[in-house]
């Protein structure tokens, strides 16, 4: 090989590592670069309660809601019951004293109060007398605990200590907590003294509309009786007897 042919060869071997220098200078920052790919979220279900919304404010929408209610898929009609039917009821009865008798027993602890022998609870219930402003608040819940209304049922009434002498009914009335129900009013009461008992009880008609179609109607009763001694308790009878 001449000297000519030796300085070519050496252009073309300096040429090829420059070359090859350059691509990694290209390829390595490209690769450093690459961040890795990530998975995407998984989607969130809708709640139950959020299904039974949507589907209530579809029915309340739709030209036809009877129709519409009809062509719910199986998922959606039970979300819709699960949210807006009641399934249970948790009650309350609160007494107030209204003379200064009913005062006393209240502050003694006689009234709805336990004794230690048959004699103490005797002398306690002989002294228990006057008069008594009562209510019995029913709440209404769905399967998935959520309240749908109260109604309350409220009387007046009097014992002696041994013997209940009047019972007077008061009024009835409601507070609604779920969208969609609606109070049509009282359609029921009642007032008497049975089996030595003061019971009061009232019954109204709540409604679940939607679109101008009435889907559920229910007619609660709520009842409290009062005893001789000052304690009252509470039921769904819609009757004195």
């Amino acid at each position: 090989m001449n000297e000519k042919e030796s300085e070519l060869m050496k252009l073309k071997t300096n040429r090829s590592l420059l070359m090859a220098s350059a691509l990694t200078m290209v390829l390595v920052p490209a690769l450093t670069a690459v961040a890795p790919a990530q998975a995407a979220p998984a989607p969130t279900e809708p709640s139950v309660e959020s299904i039974a919304l949507e589907v209530y404010e579809t029915l309340d929408a739709a030209p036809d809601p009877q129709l519409a209610f009809a062509e719910l898929s199986a998922g959606e009609r039970t979300a819709f019951e699960a949210y807006f039917l009641p399934v249970s009821t948790e009650v309350t009865v609160v007494l107030t004293p209204l003379d200064a008798a009913s005062e006393r027993a209240s502050r003694s602890g006689a009234v709805a109060s336990t004794y230690s022998s048959a004699e103490d609870a005797s002398a306690a219930v002989a002294a228990v007398s006057g008069c008594w402003g009562t209510y019995s608040e029913a709440t209404q819940s769905g399967s998935l605990g959520n309240a749908i209304w109260d109604t309350f049922n409220e009387g007046t009434w009097c014992a002696n200590g041994t013997t209940v002498t009047s019972a007077t009914f008061s009024r009835s009335w409601s507070s609604i907590a779920a969208v969609g129900w609606r109070d049509d009013g009282q359609i029921g009461k009642g007032a008497g003294v049975v089996s030595n008992k003061a019971r009061i009880w009232s019954q109204r008609k709540m409604v679940l509309g939607s679109g101008g179609w009435d889907i559920q109607t229910i007619q609660p009763c709520n009842r409290f009786s009062g005893s001789s001694s000052g304690g009252a308790t509470s039921d769904n009878v819609c009757s004195t007897l």
